[in-house]
């Protein structure tokens, strides 16, 4: 199908390796109820080169468990990436690498690239969410990238501690030179009316994902990776997906998703949407996951 032939956006998951425990994190909430521990894993980058034989207008890197900058050779990913897209996008919390690290990776992007930093709050209360981060090592690395050719972001997540923070911070990333600052509200915790991270209403999302306002009678799913935005997916342990939602561990292993067919190793990305296009797509309305994910969505 012409579909096949080309991919708007495609999510890749560069590591599990993260230095935080954020308290939504999928990661966080296994280690604590589970005491879960995670394998660390990068993706393999020639894998993934053999992967991609289809055109990608844009790779977004971020991924469910890890933070992009700490896959063992991430500019060398980088540089791999660069003739398979038009754009690459990376989001990072940005603590801990040195001044030279963010050097290298300045010279590899281009004006159309983007590296979001994703900081909850100002230097003062941001830790209260990102748990573990590093200031000190976070402002060299925003002065550094806001001077490279790429379009630099500071992505805040609304919480309670922060929501009055919000000015301040605004002014401390133009002050760096962020070209942008956005304001990104969650909705991890929607429902939960004790929640001590919950914001007020201003800084909800107008809609939530189908999980949350789920009616069992209803099959109307609006699903993400039709429109191929960013929800094509590709985990740090080498494995395809329709989106990363689908990963998520409530789903995943039940999922027709967990097999070795799926694995880079043993397709390619043109092989893997043919099929979502001839097959799953057909099917995905009787998905559990599909429904809660994408499922019929109110208005709050």
């Amino acid at each position: 199908m012409l579909e096949a032939l080309r991919l708007k956006q495609l999510h890749i998951e560069p590591t599990t390796r993260c230095t935080l425990a954020c308290p939504r994190c999928e990661r966080t909430v296994l280690i604590n109820k589970f005491s879960k521990k995670f394998v660390q894993q990068d993706i393999n980058i020639q894998d993934l080169d053999k992967f991609i034989d289809v055109p990608v207008d844009s790779i977004y890197m971020c991924g469910n468990l890890g933070d992009p900058i700490y896959h063992k050779d991430f500019h060398t990913l980088v540089s791999t990436l660069r003739h398979k897209t038009k754009q690459i996008r990376i989001v990072t919390n940005g603590s801990y690498r040195k001044l030279e690290w963010w050097e290298q990776l300045s010279e590899l992007l281009e004006p159309q690239d983007e590296i979001s930093f994703s900081i909850d709050g100002t230097p003062g209360n941001f830790t209260e969410y990102r748990v573990n981060a590093d200031w000190d090592s976070i402002e060299p690395a925003i002065r550094t990238m806001a001077a490279s050719p790429a379009t630099v972001l500071w992505k805040y997540i609304p919480f309670a501690y922060n929501e009055n923070s919000i000015d301040e911070a605004r002014q401390l990333s133009v002050d760096l030179g962020v070209d942008q600052f956005i304001i990104d509200p969650s909705d991890r915790w929607w429902g939960e009316e004790d929640d001590p991270y919950k914001t007020s209403k201003e800084y909800v999302n107008r809609y939530v994902n189908g999980g949350y306002a789920y009616d069992a009678e209803s099959t109307g799913v609006d699903p993400k990776c039709i429109k191929l935005d960013n929800h094509h997916f590709i985990s740090a342990d080498g494995f395809y997906t329709p989106c990363c939602y689908v990963k998520h561990h409530s789903f995943y292993y039940k999922s027709e998703w967990h097999n070795s067919k799926h694995n880079i190793k043993n397709t390619h990305l043109s092989k893997e949407l043919d099929y979502f296009w001839t097959e799953f797509s057909n099917t995905l309305q009787d998905n559990n996951y599909c429904k809660f994910y994408c499922g019929k969505k109110v208005d709050l």
